[in-house]
């Protein structure tokens, strides 16, 4: 009896460091990527200056080659290795593309990437999906096998392209409020037709037109309520009116029936 209780203690204690082993496994850091002076937009033409971060670099390929890619222009790159927040190498180069084998040889556990570079210029318009470039793709290659590990965009414009489309969303903002309206809405359409043909100026001043448009209605809409309620309200004055002097004649009759 004795036996078989030890023999189910060593069974037990076997099944837990088992669990404990797996659950070490399962907590193991995983690379992350981290960024910094990422705009939100930024105008063609504008320096771009921003740093990304990749930690535990090597928790899952010791050595691999990184590959880096950007739509900007004029770019200058600039990689280091970290040990223990101590830079042990760096590498820096130019151009849109940037490789550079890395490895946690003889030290290494943070990769840091700082990249330069001009907005570019846009190709193709779309006021409902707004223009974005690629300010980094961040990737991986080991052997034949590529990974895309972090990829940041930014909407980019030019200062008329910006005009328009906050045009266009003021009017379409005028238009919600209004409640929908058919000839603005297709003034609205025209704009946004303009504005993905490159023709900005004309889309500025269409949209504008489809906002004053959608304005007008609100306006008449609410002249028209208000003169509704000043309606009732004659209506329910006369009423009271009314119905005060007929109660007051049934009173006078009934006084003179006495």
């Amino acid at each position: 009896m004795m036996s078989w209780i030890r023999s189910s203690e060593r069974t037990v204690a076997l099944a837990l460091v088992g669990v404990l082993l797996l659950g070490a496994v399962g907590t193991a850091a995983a690379l992350t990527i981290t960024a910094s002076d990422v705009p939100e937009e930024s105008e063609v033409g504008n320096e771009v200056q921003s740093r990304f971060t990749i930690d535990d670099a090597f928790t899952e390929n010791s050595q691999y080659t990184l590959r880096l890619e950007t739509e900007l222009n004029n770019v200058s790159w600039t990689v280091e290795k970290y040990d223990q927040g101590s830079r042990v190498e760096q590498w820096q180069g130019g151009g849109q593309e940037f490789q550079q084998q890395v490895s946690s040889d003889p030290t290494g556990d943070e990769i840091r990437i700082q990249i330069v570079g001009d907005t570019p210029g846009i190709d193709e318009y779309n006021y409902s999906n707004p223009e974005n470039f690629t300010v980094v793709a961040i990737r991986s290659q080991t052997g034949d096998n590529v990974q895309t590990l972090k990829t940041y965009e930014v909407h980019h414009f030019t200062e008329q392209s910006q005009a328009a489309r906050d045009a266009i969303d003021e009017a379409q903002q005028a238009i919600d409020e209004a409640g929908g309206d058919s000839e603005a809405e297709s003034e609205l359409d025209q704009a946004i037709s303009a504005y993905d043909s490159g023709n900005f100026g004309n889309a500025e001043s269409i949209a504008n037109d489809a906002r004053d448009t959608a304005n007008q209605k609100e306006q008449s809409q609410q002249t028209t309520q208000m003169l509704l309620f000043a309606g009732l309200g004659v209506l329910v004055l006369a009423l009271v009116v009314g119905g005060v002097w007929y109660y007051r004649n049934q009173q006078d009759d009934y006084d003179k029936l006495r």
